[in-house]
């Protein structure tokens, strides 16, 4: 894999208005396109250059391929990649999520400003996109929960797209994919941790992004996270899910009560949900049948900075998503 360094100089010298128009059109490719729904994609295969890591395969960054992504899906619903990311990167990352967090904020759900900067540029077709109040709320939402979209900086959304494809992510996901992959605004985030953190948060993504697509998630964390850090990792169950798991006793229609994911832990024959230790620029695959939860404890003195980007089949995507082309 060739090397790639995200950082502030590089995301300084670059064209905001070539970023911005590029990220415009690989929204408005998707505008006229609908969705083929297709089954699920994921089928065991022969487990090489894997081992078990807290219940979730592990590989390195040079293991990494839609062979073995496929294979720890349909065994164990998730795949870690150490060292996926390079650190460098990872730390101006984080700066430039603060930037982002800060910049967006000063026009809240609202829009545009005025104060627009390489951290928040959005391109206007986000309106048509997400029309009415769903950009207005969307926005407040992810305000709240200390996250921002990433289309809200394209010069971010492009920097991050050409190092996905220079770290090999583009071919492998293709691979696995079996059609070329495409982005999701909504679902491609930029985050900062808030404390104290929800015990609620258990769910599957599929819940309100369909079940007869193609996904692939890619959770990049930034900080030393997870496992007794101090930081919020992720909490998860370890095993494959086929379905959706009842929200019956949960907060949300979307989210799965403790009981439910206790159930679903007897019935898959898990150990239960495990809580991995990650470094920055690890990182978390899955689909949207994976249940999860930002990591729950009582007690957490850091906060954990965070990039999750979901990549869907060109064909089989959630539209209720907005994709964009890459």
């Amino acid at each position: 894999m060739t090397a790639f360094c995200f950082s502030d100089e590089a995301l300084n010298d670059r064209n905001e208005v070539a970023d911005r128009a590029m990220l415009d059109a690989r929204i408005r490719e998707f505008f006229p396109r609908e969705p083929v729904p297709k089954a699920d994609i994921r089928q065991a295969r022969s487990a090489r250059d894997t081992h078990l890591c807290c219940g979730i395969p592990e590989v390195t960054a040079e293991q990494f391929q839609a062979e073995v992504l496929g294979n720890a899906l349909a065994k164990h619903g998730a795949l870690i990649v150490r060292d996926f990311f390079p650190k460098p990167s990872s730390s101006a990352l984080v700066k430039a999520i603060d930037r982002v967090l800060e910049a967006c904020g000063t026009h809240g759900s609202s829009g545009n400003s005025g104060n627009e900067t390489v951290y928040c540029n959005p391109p206007e077709v986000l309106r048509e996109a997400l029309p009415g109040k769903q950009l207005g709320n969307a926005r407040a939402f992810q305000k709240a929960s200390g996250a921002a979209m990433c289309v809200e900086s394209p010069a971010i959304a492009e920097s991050l797209l050409e190092s996905f494809e220079t770290l090999g992510l583009k071919a492998i996901l293709a691979d696995y994919l079996q059609e070329p992959p495409c982005v999701s605004v909504r679902k491609w985030m930029l985050r900062r941790s808030r404390l104290p953190v929800s015990e609620s948060g258990w769910h599957q993504d599929g819940a309100f992004m369909g079940t007869d697509i193609k996904s692939v998630n890619l959770w990049l964390p930034l900080s030393h996270c997870g496992g007794a850090s101090g930081a919020p990792g992720m909490d998860m169950l370890p095993a494959r899910l086929d379905k959706i798991v009842s929200a019956e006793g949960a907060v949300f229609d979307w989210s799965v009560s403790q009981k439910q994911v206790a159930g679903a832990t007897r019935n898959e024959g898990s150990s239960g949900p495990v809580s991995p230790e990650f470094f920055p620029g690890d990182a978390l695959f899955f689909d949207h049948f994976f249940l999860h939860r930002t990591q729950f404890r009582p007690h957490f003195e850091r906060l954990r900075y965070a990039v999750e980007t979901w990549f869907f089949g060109s064909e089989a995507f959630p539209k209720n998503q907005v994709p964009l082309a890459w």
